[in-house]
């Protein structure tokens, strides 16, 4: 029997994270390598947390992981392209 707040608990983690960053983010505006920084931050937990996620469900599979890294390495694209413009 699978546990219902499981879901709840990532998703609410996943929330966190995303709130923290854009909280860091905000709070190192002026400082554009800072900013990167907390890009980076951002990217590398989100991609954590998308492994820990499907290894809980039990379907963590090479095609996933690849999916995260990738996804996290188009956001780093994009705030550096942001950030530096």
């Amino acid at each position: 029997m699978k546990k219902k707040w499981i879901p709840i608990l990532n998703l609410f983690v996943l929330s966190i994270i995303l709130i923290l960053t854009v909280f860091l983010f905000w709070q190192v505006r002026d400082d554009k390598t800072m900013q990167m920084l907390v890009g980076i931050l951002l990217s590398v937990l989100y991609v954590a947390w998308g492994m820990i996620h499907h290894a809980m469900q039990g379907n963590l599979y090479p095609k996933i992981v690849i999916e995260y890294l990738l996804v996290g390495a188009i956001a780093v694209t994009v705030i550096a392209t942001v950030v530096w413009i």
